[in-house]
């Protein structure tokens, strides 16, 4: 039960944080409704799940095996023939079931609710999407475009600016217009923006960053659009490798070693080494749950703790270093000399390690 409750908390934890960064805002200003907001909030709970899961049995086990060291539970079965392996056994049986359930989370049912997540972004859009567009609001959730303007009178607004955006989040046009029309034309699946005589400020690719190669120009009246399969981003991070499941993982690893685009050796190696890293990192990640649990079962026998807030902070403390180790090691896969798919696996085994030599410390006093 302590640890079903832990993970319950982790969740909500996890979730809450997730809405205030995404989605909070959205309902704030009225963009999404609370049926929407909620539905969203489900959506988000299998995206938690693999950091949820670790962290729950691991503060479940430090809190059950922490209040029966601490009132003689653990030295009176020592005292009556039962080692600390049969006492961890069930524990383990269940670390081990947690973890066959975390990997399919991993690999299948969270990165179906990431896609879940943008496509109901993306249709709430359609429904209404002059809803996304706010008076006096920098509109930022169009990737590429910010939007802003002064008063709307139905889909005409009123004094609109628009900057367009490269992919390094540098602006190459800025367009100003004393009015304009947004609409959505469901035939081509995007966003109409249609301006009235504007003027507009261009930059070159070559000097964007210099003053000397800004161009004004004024135009007519004219259109523009925006596909709403790239809203949220939801275009491009279906194309990243932490939003497929385990077979698109799979076709696209096979993809790169058959090297059907004609790719340089070393730029194939470097792309097939990512896919595999990717999907070593999330079966890492579903193993977390025995790792974290290895090392829990002697420290909470070891502390022999019953207060509730001391072992929380035990387990914040192992679980917050288990993934900084485990970013760190992320942050080679640009490096396939130094196998990062093989060292994402090394906080796993440098708990199991240190858990099982710890555990069997503990046995032997």
């Amino acid at each position: 039960m302590a640890t079903v409750m832990a993970v319950a908390m982790f969740v909500f934890v996890l979730v809450a944080g997730n809405a205030i960064k995404e989605v909070l805002g959205l309902l704030a200003s009225g963009r999404v409704s609370w049926g929407q907001f909620f539905y969203i909030m489900m959506i988000l709970i299998p995206r938690v799940i693999p950091y949820a899961f670790p962290l729950g049995i691991l503060t479940g086990v430090l809190l059950v095996l922490g209040r029966l060291s601490a009132q003689g539970e653990i030295l009176a079965m020592k005292a009556a023939g039962i080692s600390l392996y049969r006492i961890a056994a069930p524990i383990f049986l269940i670390a081990i079931g947690g973890t066959v359930f975390a990997v399919a989370i991993a690999f299948y049912y969270a990165p179906m609710a990431d896609t879940l997540y943008k496509r109901t972004l993306a249709n709430i859009v359609r429904e209404d999407p002059l809803r996304f567009f706010q008076t006096r609001t920098f509109v930022k959730e169009f990737p590429g475009f910010v939007f802003y303007f002064d008063s709307r009178d139905g889909p005409t607004v009123h004094n609109l600016r628009v900057w367009v955006i490269d992919e390094s989040n540098r602006m190459t046009r800025y367009l100003q217009s004393d009015s304009g029309v947004i609409t959505f034309d469901a035939e081509t699946d995007s966003i109409k923006l249609t301006v009235d005589a504007a003027a507009a400020e261009n930059r070159s690719g070559s000097d964007v960053e210099d003053a000397g190669g800004l161009h004004t120009v004024t135009f007519g009246d004219s259109s523009f659009s925006i596909p709403l399969d790239g809203l949220f981003g939801s275009s491009n991070q279906e194309r990243k490798l932490s939003y497929l499941n385990l077979n698109e993982l799979l076709g696209k690893r096979q993809q790169y070693l058959d090297n059907t685009e004609g790719l340089p050796a070393e730029e194939q190696a470097s792309l097939v080494n990512k896919v595999q890293t990717a999907i070593q990192k999330k079966a890492a990640m579903g193993v977390a749950v025995l790792s974290l649990c290895a090392i829990a079962i002697p420290l909470g026998i070891k502390a022999s703790r019953s207060e509730t807030y001391a072992n929380l902070a035990i387990a914040l403390g192992l679980a917050l270093t288990y993934f900084f180790l485990l970013v760190i090691v992320s942050w080679l896969e640009k490096k396939p000399e130094l196998r990062p798919d093989l060292l994402i696996w090394l906080p796993n085994l440098l708990y199991q390690g240190l858990g099982f030599y710890l555990l069997n410390r503990v046995n032997k006093h």
